[in-house]
Order: C-alpha cells, then sequence, then structure tokens
C-alpha cells in the first residue's frame, strides 16, 4: 500500500505532495547498489561464458543503449574488469546472506583470463585519475 505520492509513502517519503530529502546511510546504499548491479554484471559474465554474446564490446554496448547501464563506466565489462576480484568476493558474501541467485558464474575465471593484468592495472589508474 505504499504507492508513492498517492499514499505519502513508497520509494521516497512524501509530505504534503513533495518529496522530502533524508540522509542515507552510506553503507547500506552501497549494499544496495551492489544488490542492484552485481547480479547484472555476473550475468553479462554468464553471457560471455555461454557465448550467447561472443564480444565484449557487444555486451558492453548492449547493457549500455538496452539497459541504461552507466556510460561513464565503460560498460559491465569495463567495470568488471578493474574491480573483477573485489566483485567475486562482494558476490560470495552476498551469496551467505542471500542465497544462490548471488553465486558468482564459473566464467568470471575465464574473463578475468581475457585481460592481462597490465591492462587491468592501466585501466584502473587511468579511471581514478580521471
Amino acid at each position: 500500500k505504499q504507492l508513492g505520492r498517492k499514499s505519502g509513502a513508497g520509494f521516497y517519503v512524501y509530505q504534503k505532495g513533495k518529496k522530502v530529502q533524508k540522509k542515507t546511510d552510506a553503507k547500506a546504499d552501497q549494499t544496495l547498489i551492489d544488490r542492484l548491479i552485481l547480479p547484472m554484471i555476473n550475468e553479462a559474465i554468464k553471457c560471455l561464458q555461454e557465448k550467447i554474446v561472443t564480444d565484449v564490446d557487444l555486451l558492453d554496448a548492449g547493457l549500455i543503449f538496452g539497459t541504461g547501464f552507466a556510460p561513464f563506466r565503460g560498460g559491465p565489462s569495463m567495470y568488471a574488469k578493474s574491480n573483477a576480484d573485489s566483485i567475486i568476493e562482494k558476490l560470495y558474501a552476498l551469496q551467505q546472506q542471500h542465497g544462490d541467485r548471488f553465486k558468482p558464474a564459473e566464467g568470471w575465471h575465464d574473463f578475468k583470463k581475457l585481460f592481462p593484468e597490465k591492462v587491468v592495472a592501466l585501466s584502473a589508474q587511468s579511471i581514478s585519475q580521471t
């Protein structure tokens, strides 16, 4: 029964028909972001593993134009390439908390082999400098 503006509550809280800004917990926000974005990246890795998509660039273009994945991140493969170990670690932690829907895809090992460590380090460094 939280219908948003109609009921005064929903994804946002409304008072007198206007959205009320509230301070949020940064850690809770990051957990929410992880629970929403990491499964999408994990499924992208599965698509590569199962050869549904054969090219990383096409995968990125499909998710950027099809779902609105943040273009400034370069697409899910660029994001995964620069954060692969961290993503896998977070997926395992989410799997422990919330079940197998967060289980890391088997294709992560093959995905990491696509990109030599120097390329991963350089892309992470260039992202941090911008």
